[in-house]
């Protein structure tokens, strides 16, 4: 078949140009007739065309666009001002002994203050460096070294469990159950049981600890041993790899393969390759007396006039890769920053971007209220109408919280020393939960009322030639006094002006119905680098053409 004759590295056929360029010209023929008077047909093509691009509507909103998050700073900034008094009021309402709350945007901590006393007794007032052990958010650190480790290639996402647990060997009742992998450990699809049988006795003595008002003995975790040498008596309690089922199993399993895979503590690893680079320098999972003197004392209270119990202190044993690491309210905010990277920077950060963004993908099939949702480590969730990562931990004296909108790049965090069991066992995570709709509703009012104004436009900003992947089309655009002057190089005879109808989003001139037609998106360091058109995306090209 020959081919057209265009510059170097540019080569199609005739077929596939015709097509091309016959299906545009035949909408510009439309749009022309109606210039000239008969605006009904250019309507109804341009509203066939939007019904072709049902998601490019939303981009009135400058889809893809840097954030100016200065300005949603001062725009949080009425929210922000009333959490002292808020937090202060959910201390004494909720009997919280101490809260340290912080709360991040895009990659800064714009709120990190501490509440109440680390230590009742001794009125120590709690700060921002106070350390509290965060049980359960553990496992999102577990799944981080997972996710290293795949990335360093020492393992395989899909690698089963018995590849390097070799005592691990569960029945299943279920038919054609194939060997568990370590992706479903992370994502809590194994259909393992929520604990290990032989730490039955430590949850007993939880109950029993709490039930009695803090008479009866506590009995911990058992130690890694004891739990590698009951593997073999494991039996699935859920058909695997469908829905999440929350567990501590599946970490501490988890745990204790990857730090045979890794050739090295798990504590180690986790503290050099991941803490460290973050600058989580207040956390680790065994404190010296220097950070034990910081560590805030739990308690907890079973009704709202009760006098609070004194936790006794936490035995990690297994628990040490689903529960065991101890941070600050700073450190922790931010881990929470790291987590919402969408753009990789290459300081300080431990996982690529595209394995983050892996790590907050649903692995499971979701039904509300039924089943929880899990993407790696991370719990997933719907706050508002964003997608939301979150993980809550629990422990006999503690209470732990984090959430985040990778959308709108917000997140909170929320620490206390307070679990109160039997009357209000959520209350930290409702305070968080509470203020983070807050927050990400008042960016959402600050984007409605924001007035569009052209007048404000820098037109030049986006004049520039565009080209789609292999020269196969090109756009060269240029500023007019009143918005654009667009060209399709290929049909020379196109020559479309288009006006601004937000901040990165065009109509044609001649469209009365202002319907958005090109789209541009900018990145952080070079501005303006793509423009969509027709569902297609043309890159800013750096040289002529």
């Amino acid at each position: 078949m020959s081919a057209i004759s265009l510059p170097v590295g540019r080569s199609i056929t005739h077929q596939m140009r015709n097509r091309m360029v016959g299906s545009i010209a035949m909408k510009y023929a439309f749009m022309v007739t109606g210039k000239s008077g008969n605006m009904v047909l250019m309507i109804l093509v341009l509203s066939l065309t939007c019904v072709v691009l049902p998601g490019m509507i939303c981009a009135m909103q400058p889809a893809g666009a840097v954030s100016d998050f200065t300005a949603e700073r001062d725009t949080l900034a009425p929210v922000l001002e009333g959490l002292p008094d808020r937090i202060m009021a959910a201390v004494t309402e909720d009997r919280l002994i101490s809260v340290a709350l912080a709360v991040v945007l895009d990659r800064d901590i714009i709120f990190c203050r501490a509440f109440g006393y680390a230590d009742l007794e001794r009125e120590s007032a709690a700060t921002t460096r106070t350390i509290y052990p965060i049980a359960s958010i553990t496992k999102v650190f577990t799944a981080m070294m997972l996710a290293r480790l795949v990335e360093q290639g020492v393992i395989g996402l899909e690698d089963p469990v018995q590849k390097y647990l070799p005592e691990y060997r569960p029945a299943s009742p279920f038919e054609g159950t194939l060997p568990t992998t370590l992706r479903q450990l992370a994502a809590h699809t194994s259909g393992l049981p929520k604990d290990a049988p032989v730490n039955f006795w430590c949850n007993f003595a939880g109950f029993s600890w709490v039930v009695t008002g803090g008479s009866s003995p506590m009995t911990w975790f058992v130690d890694c041993d004891s739990l590698l040498a009951s593997l073999g008596d494991l039996e699935l309690v859920h058909p695997p790899d469908i829905y999440a089922h929350y567990s501590n199993l599946n970490m501490q399993i988890l745990g204790l393969a990857l730090e045979r895979a890794a050739g090295e503590p798990f504590v180690e690893y986790v503290e050099n390759e991941i803490l460290a680079p973050l600058g989580m320098n207040n956390s680790g999972f065994m404190l010296d007396e220097e950070r034990r003197k910081l560590l805030a004392t739990g308690y907890m209270c079973t009704g709202p006039t009760v006098t609070p119990l004194k936790a006794p202190e936490y035995e990690l044993g297994c628990a040490l890769y689903s529960g065991g690491l101890f941070t600050t309210v700073e450190d922790l905010a931010r881990f929470v920053i790291s987590q919402l990277e969408d753009r990789q920077t290459g300081t300080s950060s431990v996982l690529e971007v595209g394995t983050l963004r892996r790590m907050r993908t649903p692995q499971s099939i979701h039904r509300p209220s039924i089943h929880g949702c899990y993407g790696l480590g991370w719990g997933i969730v719907q706050i508002g109408p964003y997608d939301a990562i979150e993980h809550n931990g629990s422990l006999i004296g503690y209470h732990a919280h984090v959430s985040a909108i990778p959308e709108l790049r917000l997140g909170i965090v929320a620490l206390s020393n307070s679990k109160n069991s039997m009357w209000r066992p959520q209350a930290c995570k409702d305070l968080a939960r509470a203020i983070l709709v807050d927050l990400s509703d008042a960016l959402v009012e600050k984007s409605k009322d924001d007035v569009f104004d052209p007048a404000t436009m820098e037109f030049t900003t986006f004049a520039g030639r565009y080209a789609l992947p292999g020269d196969v089309a090109r756009l060269e655009i240029n500023a007019t006094t009143d918005g654009l002057l667009v060209t399709l190089k290929d049909v020379p005879d196109f020559s479309e002006e288009f006006l601004p109808v937000g901040p990165y989003a065009f109509c044609f001139a001649a469209d009365p119905g202002r319907k958005p037609m090109l789209f541009f998106k900018q990145n952080e360091t070079s501005g303006i680098d793509r423009v969509t058109f027709l569902s297609h995306t043309f890159k800013r090209m750096a040289t002529d053409w």
